[in-house]
């Protein structure tokens, strides 16, 4: 565990989803990924900005560097973190701004 605040995970339907399709293939996400989220720092993730973050987490037998991109939402007042999608590296570079924005929206992250 880190020395910094603790957050508050929060997992909304639409992520569940999106992470059951990726564990019926890699049994070992929902470990790795907790561990991803109990352990967040900002200071080593990527900020997208308006308090998102890219995170790596690591794949069966693959490492981080083969593994699975997830995005968070920070809502510091709160001390809120949410993941709001994950997909695998070898599927998706990365999300454009629309992904990302249909992915917050579909989240229901605004309805707390």
């Amino acid at each position: 565990m880190n020395s910094f605040p603790m957050y508050k995970i929060v997992i909304t339907e639409h992520f569940k989803k999106q992470l059951k399709k990726l564990a019926k293939k890699d049994a070992a996400i929902k470990e790795s990924l907790k561990k991803e989220l109990l352990g967040f720092e900002k200071q080593k993730a990527i900020s997208i900005g308006s308090g998102v973050y890219k995170i790596r987490i690591a794949g069966r037998g693959k490492g981080k560097s083969g593994g699975y991109r997830a995005y968070l939402f920070v809502m510091e007042i709160e001390s809120i973190l949410t993941p709001i999608c994950i997909y695998a590296k070898n599927q998706k570079e990365n999300l454009t701004y629309e992904e990302l924005t249909l992915h917050l929206i579909q989240s229901t992250m605004l309805n707390f």
